[in-house]
């Protein structure tokens, strides 16, 4: 059975994430791979100690040159914070390393142009940790959409909102400042809005962005007020190439909420609405029905790719489909196939996500 040796740089929340996955795969799939944990770096080498000692890891490194230093490296995969993906990628690329990226892949288009011109980004196996199109729910929605259930598509609205920046007084971290998180809400929740609306509905002709950031300072770690230099929410009417035209939301301003992404897509022959915080249901309208209305279709952990475990009927979770995002990868690498959602894919949205940032600080629509 072939072994699959991967590194985890960044072991934050979604350096555990990314663990639980490879964890957990031999259980939901019974692959005809076998992956090793074979090292780990954090910010601080205590935290990649501690992953070690609790995770199973063979490695703690230092840091990824230690990491691509060692003789038995498949897949380096990338959790740190966004500014410093680009780095990471460069250099993985240049040792022939396979690459599962946390979004978003790069910051501005000067990285994305470099991760681009690289030559060895298609001598490897790639692949952008857009989990949500890995719901059971998602998979039949794209189903759908290939299909042309919904006819030409007329309009749509998207969004991803959550209320982790309402308290005034949350102290800084690292998604609040430009330097270490290349952009605002619009990079950490527009890139899953606009990789979901783009997959399901098309790409996209223009944009245009309004930005918000709700307070100019936050306390650092002293209590001391430093500026915010990040957007809280943003905005945006969108035009597909289709000519569809709606709109786009990312904000953590939204009160009363929890993480909520809903995607909802009309057109001449029905509709159809993804809601994340009811992940077991497709809802689907087929306009040509003798009696409309919407259908509640359930879906709960029917994957299409099939596994008995957990059962399908079994209600689905948040965790799962990161799982199953990376086991899609796995098998490509084990295939030595491309993967799905690729780096290019990840940097297609990039691009924009800085086209919609462009909009807002020149507030007028931008033409892709």
């Amino acid at each position: 059975m072939k072994t699959i040796n991967v590194a985890v740089i960044g072991f934050g929340f979604m350096g555990k994430t990314h663990t639980y996955g490879y964890q957990t795969i031999p259980l939901f799939y019974e692959p005809d791979f076998q992956v090793r944990l074979a090292a780990v770096c954090a910010s601080r080498y205590q935290n990649a100690l501690a992953a070690k000692e609790r995770y199973g890891f063979a490695h703690a490194a230092h840091d990824l040159d230690e990491i691509l230093s060692l003789p038995d490296i498949d897949v380096i995969d990338i959790c740190t914070p966004n500014a410093l993906h680009t780095e990471a990628i460069l250099k993985a690329l240049d040792a022939k390393k396979h690459i599962y990226c946390e979004k978003p892949v790069a910051c501005g288009p000067q990285e994305t142009a470099r991760i681009l011109a690289h030559p060895n980004l298609n001598s490897v196996t790639t692949q952008t940790v857009f989990n949500n199109r890995f719901t059971p729910a998602a998979k039949l929605a794209k189903e759908f959409m290939t299909q042309e259930r919904l006819g030409r598509i007329l309009s749509f609205r998207a969004h991803m909102i959550m209320p982790s920046n309402v308290d005034a007084q949350k102290p800084m971290r690292w998604r609040n400042s430009r330097q270490t998180a290349g952009g605002g809400v619009l990079y950490d929740l527009g890139a899953h809005v606009m990789d979901m609306l783009t997959w399901l509905a098309g790409p996209v002709a223009s944009v245009y962005t309004k930005n918000q950031t709700a307070y100019a300072t936050r306390p650092d770690e002293t209590g001391r007020p430093v500026p915010v230099d990040t957007d809280d929410a943003s905005y945006s009417i969108i035009t597909l190439s289709n000519g569809a035209v709606g709109t786009a939301e990312a904000n953590k301003l939204a009160t009363g909420t929890n993480t909520d992404l809903y995607i909802e897509i009309h057109g001449e022959k029905g509709a159809l609405k993804l809601d994340f915080m009811d992940p077991n249901w497709l809802y689907f309208y087929d306009a040509q029905d003798p009696h409309p209305g919407y259908k509640k279709i359930e879906t709960v952990q029917k994957y299409p790719a099939g596994t008995d475990f957990p059962p399908a009927r079994h209600p689905m979770g948040w965790i799962r489909a990161h799982a199953d995002c990376l086991y899609e990868f796995l098998h490509a690498v084990s295939e030595n196939r491309p993967a799905t959602p690729s780096l290019q894919d990840g940097l297609y949205v990039q691009k924009l996500l800085d086209a919609m940032y462009q909009s807002a600080q020149e507030n007028r629509e931008i033409t892709l």
